[in-house]
């Protein structure tokens, strides 16, 4: 099975206009969605029913598309097709936190898109933002393999501490142990913003899923009530607060590029 559980930590690190940084503990899963149908029938923890210990509905994402009947698969494939005017035909698999006790929500989820022949093709991010729940997407076309970094014009509204006017840089790194992603916010050539996700994969069995469940009984409440969490304290700091702002279209497309300062750099804990 190509499926696994991920422990590790995510960080955050704010530069400007006011210091501050954090770290959580997270888990999520890493879900081959060619593996649904043994997924469903994994453990009584896990199953359609929406407010079960945690819960498995292809509609919790890109319900453009999923709420109309297209298989989650192939609404990410059509997304990178959109993009990049390329089609995936491989497997895609999903990095993301789960329904749990009748709650999904995700910051951000990844699709990593392969073609025919299995390598991967393309890395589709599916963003969500609070309080206002709107949904936007990234495609970033892999050529050859990950070793070079992503930049991406910011397009969408994410938190009300920071505003539109920069670029992301995202790093990928991924194995059979290990999934590592860290990503910059630079404005103006100034790095502004700094987010590390680093998890360590385990199999997915019945015994891993009984120990997540018991590891991180609430994940998707303990997600929101971070945010809101972390939002007050930089209200306490006096942090300015940007309008909302609508994005043009719910789509953009980043490309690698070379990064000669940061190329020795690794997502860290």
């Amino acid at each position: 099975m190509n499926s696994s559980l991920c422990h590790g930590w995510v960080s955050h690190r704010r530069l400007t206009p006011r210091a501050h940084a954090f770290a959580y503990r997270i888990g999520m899963f890493y879900l081959d969605l060619d593996e649904q149908a043994w997924l469903k029938s994994l453990s009584r923890w896990l199953g359609h029913w929406r407010f079960a210990p945690l819960c498995w509905r292809e509609t919790d994402y890109l319900p453009g598309s999923t709420r109309r009947g297209e298989s989650l698969a192939d609404a990410a494939r059509s997304l990178v097709e959109q993009a990049t005017g390329q089609r995936p035909l491989g497997p895609v698999r999903l990095l993301t936190q789960l329904r749990c006790w009748g709650l999904s929500f995700n910051p951000v989820s990844f699709y990593f898109c392969h073609d025919h022949e299995g390598v991967l093709a393309a890395i589709l991010m599916e963003v969500r933002n609070t309080p206002w729940r709107e949904r936007f997407h990234y495609v970033l076309p892999v050529q050859g393999n990950l070793t070079r970094p992503f930049s991406v014009a910011k397009a969408f509204h994410v938190s009300p501490f920071m505003g539109l006017n920069m670029d992301y840089h995202l790093r990928f790194s991924l194995s059979a142990d290990h999934i590592r992603i860290h990503m910059q916010n630079w404005q103006d050539g100034l790095q502004v913003f700094a987010a590390d996700l680093a998890l360590h994969r385990h199999p997915l069995n019945r015994r891993s899923l009984r120990r997540y469940v018991m590891t991180f009984p609430w994940m998707s409440l303990r997600t929101v009530s971070a945010i809101y969490w972390q939002a007050l304290r930089l209200l306490l700091k006096r942090t300015p607060v940007h309008d909302h702002t609508l994005s043009q279209g719910d789509l953009a497309l980043g490309q690698p590029f070379e990064d000669p300062e940061n190329a020795k750099s690794h997502p860290q804990r």
